[in-house]
C-alpha cells in the first residue's frame, strides 16, 4: 500500500510540475473485457495505461470502435494505440516488451453439447464464430481463414461487441461454438448471466498480447518504452495486483 502511495505521488508530482509535454494519446479497440472494456468501466489495461502515462504527464483518450477499422486507422497513423494486439496482428505496429496479457483461444459450447476441441480436424464438425477483423493464433487462425467463406462452418460477426452477439448465438442454438480468450469468456460469461449455461470445450497454446502503437506516430518508440517502465513500476509497488483484483484477473507473470 505504501509503495502504491508513492508511486501515485510521483505521478502527481510530475504532471503537477510540468516534467513533460502533455500529449493525449488515442487508443482504440472493440470490447474486449477485462483488458479493455466500456468507456466508462475501461476495463484493467486502459487503467494501467492511464496511471503509466499520467506520470510521464499525457493522457490517454480511449473510445470504443470496431477490430478490423481500430487496426487500420492505427496503422495510418489515424489513431495511437491499439489494446489487445499481437505481434502476428501486423509486424508494423511497435511493440514493447512487456504484455498486458496472455491471450488463448479457449471454445464454448452450450451446456450439454458433447464437442471438444481436439485440434483443427474436430472443428470441420461444427459451425464456428468467428469476429470479423480478428488474428486468430495457429492453427485456429489458419482454419479461420481458409474456411472465411463457408458459412457453414465459420459464421462472420462484426460490431463493437462482436463477442456478446457470438455468445447470444450460441445460447440460442444459432451456431455450436465461439472462441476467445479464457480471461475474456470468464468475465463476459459472469457479466452476461450465462456461466451456467455454457461449457467450455478445449483451448490452444496461449500467447502474450500488448497495447501497440502507430507506426506512424513520431513518439511511438518512446511511448512503448514508457508504457514498460511503467508496467514494471506497478507490479513492484503492488498497483498491478490492485487493478487486477477489481476484474478478478491474475498477473499473468
Amino acid at each position: 500500500m505504501k509503495a502504491g502511495w508513492a508511486w501515485t505521488a510521483v505521478a502527481v508530482f510530475m504532471v503537477w510540475t510540468g516534467t513533460a509535454k502533455a500529449d493525449v494519446i488515442r487508443v482504440r479497440a472493440d470490447d474486449w473485457c477485462p483488458y479493455n472494456c466500456s468507456e466508462q468501466k475501461k476495463g484493467y489495461g486502459i487503467e494501467v495505461a492511464e496511471e503509466v502515462f499520467a506520470a510521464a504527464g499525457h493522457r490517454v483518450q480511449y473510445q470504443l470502435a470496431p477490430w478490423s477499422r481500430s487496426l487500420e486507422d492505427c496503422l495510418r497513423g489515424e489513431i495511437d494505440a491499439v489494446i489487445g494486439a499481437a505481434p502476428v496482428d501486423s509486424p508494423d505496429l511497435v511493440f514493447g516488451a512487456e504484455p498486458i496479457g496472455q491471450w488463448d483461444s479457449t471454445f464454448v459450447i452450450r451446456k450439454g453439447q458433447s464437442w471438444r476441441y481436439d485440434g483443427v480436424a474436430s472443428l470441420e464438425r461444427i459451425k464456428l464464430a468467428a469476429i470479423i477483423g480478428y488474428i486468430y493464433m495457429d492453427p485456429v487462425g489458419g482454419y479461420i481463414e481458409a474456411n472465411k467463406k463457408n458459412r457453414a462452418r465459420v459464421d462472420p460477426v462484426g460490431g463493437t461487441q462482436p463477442l456478446e452477439q457470438s455468445l447470444k448465438m450460441v445460447a440460442a442454438g444459432r451456431i455450436d461454438a465461439a472462441v476467445e480468450s479464457r480471461a475474456v469468456l470468464e468475465y463476459k460469461l459472469r457479466q452476461m448471466g450465462l456461466t451456467g449455461k455454457l461449457d467450455y470445450a478445449g483451448a490452444t497454446q496461449s500467447g502474450p498480447i500488448y497495447i501497440a502503437f502507430s507506426p506512424k506516430h513520431p513518439k511511438a518508440r518512446e511511448y512503448a518504452d514508457l508504457l514498460d517502465q511503467g508496467v514494471a513500476r506497478l507490479r513492484a509497488s503492488g498497483r498491478l495486483r490492485q487493478i487486477l483484483d477489481r476484474y478478478g484477473v491474475r498477473d499473468w507473470k
